[in-house]
């Protein structure tokens, strides 16, 4: 290579040099400047406008001093460990009943059919009740008769004209008379079959002059106000499933749609073949979309302990690790930081940081070790800032899968 190839190449990368220097490090621009690389050419170089070449933290540039670097900042807040729990699990009606009838007979009436809404005590169907009918006004009629027999005795014993022994006598016949006709009364009630729950009957299986059984199944009703989802979640969450806690069901058949439930009760044991505990969850049917079957995908999530949490932005690396630029008296302090779990809202971290300080978020390009910066818009709200008491209010929801550390 020739002496002025040398020269060429030499002088590119001084001027590489010299730009990158100007630009990316301002305490640079005093050096620079002793060297001859005149202020107006550092500015443009920076791309700084001139409102910016003085600020409260730093110097002039014309004086030869270093520049404060202008940042966005964010609060710290808090946030707990969430680990999140997926299964899948059947659902069956909240309460459900087979409508069968209490003796053989033959059906003289169907009085509902598939789809429609019932209330407990409403006809469903009514059976063959003639000699029900007869039995029970031959009770009527000899109730009827020891009433009078008894009313006639009670007065002669008035006039010492009968005895109480007599009287004791038709005394027990009326009373027996009594639980005759209500024997009977029972009997022909059996005869009409009545929903026994509030609910939606299913698909009628018989008509009008079916001969039925005591096993023959009238009707199936279907309580859906609510839906109950069994699943089984690992055993060590066995001390940290409760009653009460909430749970989001998805059916699969219905995509992208969301239901709230609570879980209603846990088994006592867990299951030794694959070391799981039975969880029982009641979801919530509004819109009466969901019904008894369908399969569903719960998802629950445990907190765990609480950490300080950032914006995503404000967490960075380097070949130490990660750290994060904090504000001290005007000034950037690099802090080391653990991840311990993160999401796309927040990182929670393991680091000296406390509650409210201020992280730079953007603009760290130009933020040193120790060096005075200026906050963008201080003084004014940060829409960076989350609340904390929001922050704790709603934990972060991650998969265990997107654990660190």
């Amino acid at each position: 290579m020739n002496l002025k190839r040398q020269i060429g190449l030499t002088l590119v990368l001084v001027a590489c040099a010299t730009i990158a220097a100007a630009r990316y490090y301002p305490v640079s621009h005093t050096i620079l400047d002793s060297l001859g690389v005149p202020q107006p050419l550092l500015t443009m170089i920076a791309k700084r406008d001139d409102a910016d070449t003085t600020g409260p933290a730093g110097t002039a540039r014309g004086g030869g001093g270093p520049r404060a670097a202008v940042v966005t900042t964010a609060q710290v807040f808090t946030g707990a460990i969430s680990t999140k729990v997926q299964a899948v699990g059947s659902s069956e009606a909240l309460r459900s009943v087979s409508v069968v009838p209490l003796e053989a007979g033959v059906l003289r009436q169907v009085a509902v059919q598939s789809g429609d809404l019932v209330q407990a005590g409403d006809l469903l169907a009514q059976m063959n009740a003639d000699t029900e009918e007869i039995t029970r006004d031959r009770a009527a009629v000899a109730l009827k008769s020891a009433q009078a027999e008894y009313a006639r005795y009670e007065g002669l014993s008035q006039s010492n004209a009968a005895s109480q022994i007599e009287l004791d006598t038709l005394r027990a016949a009326q009373d027996d008379a009594a639980l005759a006709l209500r024997e009977a009364e029972v009997a022909l009630e059996q005869r009409s079959i009545v929903a026994l729950i509030d609910g939606v009957v299913g698909i009628v299986p018989v008509e009008i002059g079916d001969y039925v059984t005591a096993e023959t199944e009238i009707a199936l009703i279907d309580d859906r106000t609510q839906v109950v989802v069994d699943f089984w979640v690992p055993e060590r969450l066995v001390g940290t499933v409760a009653i009460g806690q909430s749970v989001k069901a998805s059916p699969l058949a219905l995509s992208g749609q969301n239901f709230a439930g609570k879980v209603s009760a846990t088994g006592s044991r867990v299951e030794t073949d694959s070391r799981t505990l039975q969880v029982r969850a009641l979801i919530d049917n509004p819109d009466d979309v969901l019904r008894p079957g369908m399969s569903f995908a719960i998802s629950m999530s445990f907190d765990g302990e609480t950490y300080p949490a950032v914006p995503p932005l404000a967490v960075q690396w380097d070949a130490d690790g990660s750290y994060v630029w904090m504000i001290s008296d005007g000034t950037a302090q690099r802090t080391p930081a653990r991840i311990v779990q993160r999401n796309a809202d927040a990182v929670l971290l393991e680091a000296d940081i406390t509650e409210g300080a201020l992280v730079i978020t953007e603009g760290v390009l130009n933020v040193r070790d120790g060096a005075a910066v200026t906050v963008e818009g201080a003084g004014a709200p940060n829409d960076d800032v989350v609340d904390a008491d929001d922050a704790r209010a709603a934990p972060i929801q991650v998969a265990p899968s997107e654990i660190e550390g």
